[in-house]
C-alpha cells in the first residue's frame, strides 16, 4: 500500500470557504468511491503553533490518501472523468497547488 500526502492552498480566503464546502459535498465521496483508495482524509489548517511572532500557515490544507495499488491510480489519473474531476477542484486552489510526496509510516521494532 502507497501512503501519498498532498499539501495545499485555496486562491483566497472565499475559494478556501467554497472548498471546503466542495470537499464535503463532493471530493471526498468521490476520491473514497475509488476501488483503488484505501482511505482518504482531508484536514484544513487552523492554526501555526510556534513562537510568536510566527503565525503564517504554509498550507491551507493537508491530505493523506492511502493507495492500494499504485497501477490503478496511475490508469485511473489519465481517464477522462478523471481529468474532468481533477479541473473541477483545481478552480479552488492557486495555479501549482498540490505538493504530492509518498511516505511510509515509521514504527518501533520494524
Amino acid at each position: 500500500m502507497a501512503t501519498i500526502f498532498i499539501v495545499y492552498n485555496a486562491k483566497d480566503a472565499k475559494s478556501a470557504d467554497d472548498y471546503e464546502k466542495y470537499l464535503k459535498e463532493k471530493k471526498v465521496p468521490f476520491v473514497r468511491s475509488q476501488p483503488f483508495v484505501k482511505s482518504y482524509d482531508i484536514y484544513r489548517m487552523d492554526k501555526v503553533l510556534a513562537p510568536p511572532g510566527v503565525s503564517n500557515l504554509p498550507y491551507q490544507f493537508v491530505a493523506k490518501l492511502e493507495i492500494s495499488d499504485l497501477g490503478l491510480f496511475a490508469k485511473a489519473m489519465q481517464t477522462p472523468e478523471m481529468q474532468e474531476f481533477v479541473s473541477e477542484y483545481r478552480a479552488y486552489l492557486e495555479a501549482d497547488p498540490n505538493k504530492w510526496v509518498m511516505g511510509h509510516k515509521i514504527e518501533p521494532g520494524t
